[in-house]
Order: C-alpha cells, then structure tokens, then sequence
C-alpha cells in the first residue's frame, strides 16, 4: 500500500511494505555498499528493528525474533573468571570483532575475553534498545558489568567517550549513557 506524502509536484509516495522488506533485509545481511558498517552492525539492527517498531510491523519478526535476541546477547561483553576486563564490559558492535580465548579452566564451553575486547557505549545503547523493542526481559544483561564499563567511560568533565581505550567524547556518548541508566533503572550514584 502506496500513501502520498506532500502535494503537486513536491509530493513523494511512501511504500510502507517496500520498508518492512528493507528493513527485514538489513537484519539479515548488511548490503553491501554498507559493508563499512560491519563492525557496527548492532547499531543497523538498532534502526532496523525500530524502524519496523515505527511503522506498527515489529509483529513481522516472530519467527526469527528469539534469534536476534540471542545474537544481541552473543556481543555482551562480560567479565573474566578474574574481573580484571570488568570496566571493558558493555555490548561490541559485531561479531566480527568478538575475540576471545579459551579459558584455561576445565570447561572449555567457557571462553575469556582478550584485552584488546571491550564494550562501546553506542553499541551497548543500541543493543539494551533493540532487546526492549524485542520485548525481551532484560534477564540476561549483566547490569553490575556495564555499570562498571560505563563508569569506566565517563571522564573528568562528565562527558563520556565511546569506548574504554579512548575516542572522542561528545554529546551522543552522553545521550547513551543516560539513555542505558534509565534502560537498567541505575540511579545517579551507582554510574
């Protein structure tokens, strides 16, 4: 179904349906001439999911609803055995930079995060964002870890950059922290 947008010669056409599939897509694979964006592929679904959220559609993902849960929470970085990556934790924007290791304990399921890992604060907004569109309970978001990495991230001015290792801070990374304290319900003292 077609809707007209605007009036004359100015007026654009607007295909709710030509969306959805476009947004369905952009869940699947990245097209390619948005390659680029791989490592921030969190933040693709993020629009994806609420540009369907926006036209009333998000119904249009039930059967593979439980499958992009599971793979937001497969980019939750978490904290080691020991603790020592816990201000590095938060959501990374891909699997594409998932590195880890194999722990040397006796279960081998469990696999350590290298140092080099580490949450970004955009990445982790869009994820808590996208699971909360998804209705999803928030049950396995391990708050006490992302507390930390955000604490991590905040600096002297107040403002927060992006990610613990360093990058520009600005008004977008402020908007996410607060954003993520209001997601998890953290008050002003814990972050």
């Amino acid at each position: 179904m077609a809707t007209k947008i605007g009036s004359g010669d100015k007026s654009i056409e607007f295909t709710k349906t030509k969306h959805i599939k476009y947004f369905r897509r952009c869940l699947q694979f990245i097209p390619p001439r948005y390659a680029s964006f791989d490592t921030t592929r969190l933040s693709v679904a993020y629009f994806a999911i609420s540009g369907l959220d926006l036209l009333q559609s998000i119904d249009v993902l039930q059967v593979e609803k439980h499958l992009i849960i599971d793979w937001i929470y497969s980019l939750q970085v978490l904290p080691s055995t020991d603790g020592y990556n816990i201000d590095r934790c938060g959501f990374r924007g891909s699997t594409t930079i998932n590195v880890t290791k194999k722990a040397e304990e006796a279960d081998t399921r469990c696999l350590e995060p290298v140092l080099s890992d580490c949450g970004h604060v955009a990445m982790t907004y869009t994820g808590l964002a996208s699971l909360v569109i998804l209705g999803d309970d928030l049950s396995r978001v391990n708050k006490n870890a992302i507390v930390s990495g955000l604490r991590a991230l905040q600096l002297s001015d107040g403002s927060y950059k992006a990610m613990v290792d360093g990058s520009e801070n600005d008004m977008r990374f402020v908007y996410c922290a607060a954003a993520i304290s209001y997601i998890l319900q953290i008050g002003r003292a814990h972050v």
